[in-house]
């Protein structure tokens, strides 16, 4: 079955919103090593595995606080999060 150009300008469409709003793991990872920041980086796991271990320079965000977060966090910065991976 062969997708309409309808189809094929949504898929271009969503993929292009989706790199846009995607920090890549590699720009993370060098971050983290450098310890240079040009983002904030928000660890929305629960406090007691971000006490467990985190990346260094992260905040604690767990998703039910987000709401008392967010207002503390700076509008002039990228905010990148992330949570259990399973790589």
């Amino acid at each position: 079955m062969a997708f309409t150009e309808e189809q094929i300008r949504a898929n271009r469409d969503y993929l292009v919103h989706k790199l846009q709003a995607e920090k890549a793991r590699s720009d993370v990872l060098h971050a983290a090593e450098s310890g240079k920041y040009d983002f904030v980086l928000l660890d929305t796991r629960g406090r007691e595995p971000f006490a467990g271990g985190h990346i260094p320079g992260a905040r604690c965000a767990p998703m039910n606080e987000l709401s008392q977060v967010i207002p503390t966090l700076p509008r002039d910065q990228e905010i990148v999060t992330y949570c259990w991976g399973h790589d």
